[in-house]
């Protein structure tokens, strides 16, 4: 009866994948829509489909992540640049599939009718499959807060045990809690004698970098916790830290696509001139590339191609002069083409089929280290940690000139305090192009760094600073009414907008 109990769970969890290829998950069926068992394996890579969509685009055409943060700019039109288009951000997809997906995974591990079997062990030893599912499931549960604030967590799949159907929202200080213990409870369950099949298409069933990417989040979220729990952020970073983040660059959580099982590039879609509806709506923002200019910072040259989308610039290269892009938020559509005819465009390497994202670099976790370092929280030389975060950074992306650049005037991290925060937080924005997207917008409102202009098609409608969250979809309010009024009134001050900030967001960036 298990059995046939999770196979009917499996089957409403991947309704919908209706021709998509999933590639290979062990014995299926002639029919792929119709698995003849609940293989865990499965389960797993469905569920990390869905880290693609934290990169840079958050499950929409438009990237928004990378639009608030000074990295992309819209090339024809003026749709979104002057934020007044309604925004939301649904969460239905996360839960009723990826996260429940995680949910059954460990179950199945747990259950012990069926965790010896095939559909389960084939992946691996049942403690991995079980941590492994924690620490995804606790990435996309701090993702979701992030950039929401309160969600549903304590109650959430409490529907068939305890009849809760509407869960309610949990404040997301007390999500950040649960999420670190049952973080700390994971890494401890971690067996590195074991690994998992390439059914895990993001480490390929490495628990060495299954352990350095729990530890990592956990850090992730105890440093945002600097301006409102220093006391409990201090501690969770400090036992993180022992037990050890991202060092290497390959340690990196990262999202490689391919035409097959993993989906295409979304930037191939829009940047890539031979994909026959290739239309380049989106191109490098003025932000990023003067900020880089301005910092004679050859990750410039590896970010961007000097021929723009029209295909008609021309120069050197390797001239940080030959570079423009468009500013986000001008007045009209005119004045969008009219910036965009001289602008570089996004390279081509993030615009192949099979290009590969960085989720979280270790790039960011050495740099998020350097900060925790940078204010004593842990027993560690800040510069050092700092300059290893950028050359991390210059070799992800291949870019020359790292130990040049680390002693320029600009880069080399000063004696004080508080500039060198500045600096530190600089480098993860400027090692942040199409990577790392939520938490880079959550750098920019704990730090207003980079500054983000306010162009003149925003002023116009009044907009004095860029949001600070995203709004609960109609979606997650319609069915869950009462519940997201109460989260609403109790901790966003009454009121769904882009402008009210979450719990860890303190500081007044205008």
């Amino acid at each position: 009866m298990k059995h046939i109990k999770y196979l009917l769970l499996t089957l409403t969890i991947i309704v919908g994948l209706t021709g998509c290829d999933m590639g290979d998950f062990g014995d299926l069926n002639k029919n792929p829509n119709k698995p003849s068992d609940a293989y865990t394996s499965m389960l797993f890579t469905f569920s990390s489909r869905y880290v693609r969509n934290f990169v840079m685009t958050s499950y929409s055409y438009d990237p928004w992540p990378m639009e608030w943060t000074g990295y992309l700019s819209e090339s024809k039109n003026n749709q979104y640049g002057p934020l007044q288009t309604t925004v939301n951000f649904g969460t239905a997809d996360y839960y009723r599939y990826a996260i429940k997906n995680l949910n059954t995974i460990i179950s199945m591990n747990e259950d012990a009718t069926v965790k010896n079997t095939a559909i389960v062990a084939s992946f691996g030893s049942n403690d991995n499959q079980i941590a492994v599912a924690k620490t995804l499931r606790a990435f996309f549960y701090m993702t979701l807060t992030d950039i929401l604030g309160p969600i549903p967590y304590s109650d959430a799949f409490k529907g068939e045990s305890d009849g809760i159907w509407t869960p309610k929202f949990d404040s997301q200080e007390s999500i950040y809690a649960s999420l670190d213990a049952e973080l700390q409870a994971a890494f401890a369950q971690f067996d590195t004698n074991g690994s998992l099949t390439d059914a895990d298409i993001l480490y390929k069933g490495d628990i060495s970098k299954w352990k350095k990417f729990n530890a990592t989040i956990r850090m992730l979220m105890a440093i945002k916790m600097a301006d409102v729990d220093a006391t409990n952020g201090k501690a969770r970073f400090a036992k993180a830290y022992a037990d050890g983040g991202m060092t290497e660059v390959k340690d990196g959580f990262n999202y490689t696509f391919d035409s097959q099982t993993n989906g295409w590039s979304w930037m191939y879609y829009i940047g890539n001139t031979s994909y026959s509806s290739a239309t380049f709506n989106f191109v490098p923002n003025s932000v990023i590339v003067n900020a880089l200019k301005d910092y004679k910072d050859n990750r410039l040259f590896t970010y961007f191609d000097l021929i723009g989308y029209k295909g008609n610039r021309t120069g050197d290269p390797t001239d940080f002069n030959a570079y423009y892009g468009v500013p986000f938020g001008l007045e009209s559509n005119d004045a969008v083409t009219a910036a965009s005819s001289k602008c570089c465009s996004v390279a081509a390497k993030y615009c192949e089929q099979s290009a590969t994202y960085g989720v979280i670099t270790t790039a960011r976790a050495l740099l998020v280290q350097a900060e925790a370092a940078e204010l004593g929280w842990i027993t560690a030389d800040p510069k050092a940690l700092y300059e290893a975060g950028i050359r991390a950074s210059f070799e992800f992306s291949s870019a020359e000139g790292v130990e040049d650049y680390i002693k320029t005037t600009k880069v080399a991290l000063s004696t004080d305090k508080t500039e060198a925060l500045k600096q530190i937080v600089m480098q993860r924005y400027l090692a942040g192009f199409l990577t790392d997207g939520v938490e880079a917008w959550s750098d920019w409102r704990r730090y207003n760094i980079p500054v983000l202009p306010i162009e003149a098609g925003q002023a116009v409608n009044g907009i004095t600073v860029y949001p600070y969250r995203m709004q609960y979809s109609d979606t997650d309010k319609q069915y869950n009414a009462e519940n997201a009024k109460a989260a609403i009134d109790q901790y966003l001050g009454g009121s769904d907008n882009r402008w009210k900030r979450v719990w860890w967001d303190t500081k007044d960036n205008i």
